[in-house]
């Protein structure tokens, strides 16, 4: 959560648990998006980046 995906998204590899929660909720308090988040956000299909930094909303796992 936060710092963390920043960080861990620019890497090559990445590992992850059926438990995994990606959110950025400094979004959510009104802060903008850190760590290099805009760019990863930027290019994410179609307007999903943009919701997930304005809203700061959290992604869990799909079944």
């Amino acid at each position: 959560m936060g710092g963390w995906v920043g960080i861990s998204v620019h890497g090559k590899f990445r590992v992850t648990t059926e438990n995994l929660i990606f959110a950025m909720p400094e979004n959510a308090l009104g802060l903008f998006p850190d760590v290099g988040a805009s760019y990863f956000l930027s290019r994410l299909p179609g307007f999903f980046g943009a919701y997930l930094g304005f809203t700061g909303a959290s992604m869990g796992r799909t079944t």
